[in-house]
């Protein structure tokens, strides 16, 4: 059978987020560009690495193969173990509630943006240029400065 008569095969199931290829792949469109994730014949495989990857290229991010093994610190733990900080400056007086909250919003934010489970190894300055550009849409110049130090601050704690 020659690729002009080869037929696309249908979705395995409705809610199946990948769609076939001519080129017998299953592939899906993101920000304006095509990724293929896997032949036709092996549709699990390919959702498999799909979802592997989808973060990062929904993010605009370069697709990283983490070397961290899977209990690897991730930006998650790392804004967890600095609102925990955060929140005993609190209780001894050292901050007020308000900054503790700004922290909360921005790390959520930025959590967000990069990833939960993005490894805390794997980030890089894009990512941190990305989320302020972001950051700068809705903000003015002296409202960026709170954002930024919330969100290099807990990279001291590494």
């Amino acid at each position: 059978m020659t690729d002009s008569t080869r037929v696309k095969p249908t979705k395995p199931y409705p809610t199946f987020p990948l769609t076939p290829h001519a080129h017998g792949q299953w592939c899906k469109r993101i920000r304006g560009r095509v990724h293929g994730f896997g032949v036709w014949a092996e549709p699990a495989q390919a959702l498999e690495r799909y979802l592997a990857s989808a973060a990062d290229l929904h993010a605009g991010r370069v697709q990283r193969q983490s070397t961290l093994p899977p209990d690897g610190v991730t930006v998650k733990d790392v804004g967890t173990a600095f609102l925990g900080w955060q929140r005993a400056k609190v209780a001894t007086g050292e901050i007020g509630l308000r900054w503790f909250e700004d922290c909360r919003t921005i790390l959520t934010g930025f959590v967000k943006a990069v990833g939960k489970g993005c490894p805390v190894s794997d980030l890089q300055p894009d990512d941190f240029q990305r989320y302020r550009a972001r950051l700068a849409k809705r903000l003015g110049v002296h409202a960026l400065t709170s954002p930024i130090t919330a969100i290099l601050r807990p990279s001291t704690l590494c």
